[in-house]
């Protein structure tokens, strides 16, 4: 039996709806490309679904491992405090077990989107746009 694998995209959650289009267009994206992986999303605070809300929508998708992926830039006090605090991830692990539909799944915490050739390739593609636009 092939191991079947949930996404947990992370935002930070604001009174501005424009970080919640961007963490739920991202998760779209990768639902999109991705079509064998279940794509949800969750926030930290001020938007919902929660973080907790979103591991809970993970319920009779036949899940296995999830893996909760910060859609922030960098580290800072909440991608190494708050939200494995919050998703009871132990820091040094980045990993725990919940319990979904009766049964162990895996919950694995990545790293944020951090220094990356793509990254760099939007960075240079919003400059452009900016230069087109003026």
């Amino acid at each position: 039996m092939k191991e079947k694998i949930g996404i947990l995209a992370l935002g930070h959650g604001s009174r501005h709806p424009h970080n919640k289009d961007v963490v739920n267009g991202v998760a779209q994206l990768i639902a999109k490309k991705y079509s064998d992986v279940v794509v949800r999303i969750g926030f930290m605070n001020m938007n919902t679904p929660t973080m907790k809300e979103g591991l809970e929508s993970f319920k009779d998708t036949g899940v296995s491992t999830i893996v909760a992926v910060p859609i922030f830039l960098a580290h800072g006090v909440h991608t190494m405090e708050d939200i494995p605090q919050i998703l009871g991830i132990s820091r040094d692990s980045r990993k725990t077990k919940i319990k979904l539909d009766g049964k162990d799944v895996d919950l694995v915490y990545s790293e944020p989107l951090g220094i990356d050739e793509l990254v760099a390739e939007l960075a240079f593609k919003r400059a452009q746009e900016a230069l087109a636009s003026n």
